[in-house]
């Protein structure tokens, strides 16, 4: 088996995977209701959380799985990117059971553990992965799309400035929604009508012709619309949800207005597949909408099961597994940025 080890911000994580794939044990201690009083996470807070749950999990998912720590073969933790102080407390922790239990150390890019998580099932082996496949992670931090071909992954575009979990967080926050703020727009919207006469949000694009994403106009945009129609959770809520459904309709469609262009950029032959990942690929919009995309593309989409969609340990495991260099744990070192 290969121990997994998650805590690049706020949830700590601890999984055990067998050599297939397969998902024993994955439990995550969510800090969602320490950092709600913020509206988003507190970087002081979030390291003193993954002290107080990292071992307990261990401990727990150890028993869960009917094994012993001599059962594991491997560790695999989270060395980046992520929050420094949250990582140096997964990162020692894995070295302390590493090297204590005489185990190699696997040191996780945090984003490829998303790439590969839609791999991940609820149950049995992990569906076998092509060579080639693009990737879009889409999350609180983060959103790119990358081209994986075997155990390279070259980032094909990025955001220059707000990701779209983070520009969901922020706006949510402004018109009174609670933390996280994804979940809580998308339920509004779901009662609400998208209307961009009412509520007019332009498509962003950069004068190089870069598939960068950029959130920050659409950000500040929303702001600004919500405070001329005076839109707030405590007010109309016919308007709250019109708004909602508009602003997410905004931030979708610019996915989609990117990944065509990267799509249309692609040399041949293209990819068969592409895997959407990350906290926003929860999104029941998103996730119908990139169906629809992939049946008129003619490509296979591979949506993570929700469980896997926020940051979690299993998906540190298989990234382990698919393309881990086990090493000594004491070279291990936590880096907030990766290049």
């Amino acid at each position: 088996m290969i121990l997994g080890i998650e805590t690049s911000c706020d949830e700590t994580s601890v999984a055990l995977l067998e050599r297939d794939g397969s998902v024993r044990v994955n439990l995550i201690a969510s800090q969602i209701e320490r950092h709600r009083p913020f509206g988003g996470v507190v970087p002081e807070i979030a390291s003193r959380e993954h002290l107080q749950h990292l071992f307990p999990l261990v401990t727990r998912a150890v028993a869960d799985a009917g094994s012993t720590l001599n059962d594991i073969d491997c560790v695999a933790v989270t060395a980046g990117p992520g929050l420094i102080g949250a990582l140096l407390v997964g990162v020692a922790g894995a070295q302390g059971l590493a090297y204590g239990l005489g185990l190699p150390l696997i040191a996780i890019n945090h984003l490829e553990g998303h790439i590969f998580s839609p791999y991940l099932q609820k149950e049995g082996p992990a569906i076998p992965r092509p060579e080639r496949f693009l990737s879009m992670v889409i999350s609180g931090g983060h959103s790119s799309i990358y081209d994986v071909r075997g155990r390279d992954v070259v980032m094909l575009n990025r955001t220059r400035d707000d990701a779209i979990g983070e520009t969901f967080d922020k706006v949510a926050k402004f018109i009174g929604l609670p933390y996280p703020g994804g979940p809580q727009i998308e339920k509004h919207a779901n009662q609400g009508r998208a209307d961009a006469k009412r509520f007019p949000f332009p498509m962003p694009q950069f004068k190089d012709e870069s598939a960068d994403f950029s959130y920050s106009g659409i950000k500040a945009g929303a702001i600004r619309l919500a405070r001329e129609h005076n839109i707030h959770v405590s007010g109309d809520a016919s308007a709250l949800a019109d708004f909602c459904a508009t602003f997410q309709d905004a931030l979708i469609a610019q996915l989609f207005d990117r990944l065509d262009v990267v799509w249309s950029r692609l040399e041949s032959p293209v990819p068969t597949e592409l895997a959407i990942a990350g906290g926003v690929a929860a999104n029941g919009t998103l996730r119908d909408r990139v169906a629809q995309w992939g049946r008129e593309k003619g490509v296979l989409v591979r949506l993570p099961e929700k469980k896997f969609c926020t940051d979690n340990a299993a998906m540190i495991a298989f990234a382990g597994l698919q393309k881990g260099e086990p090493g000594d744990p004491r070279r291990v070192t936590a880096r907030s940025r990766v290049q």
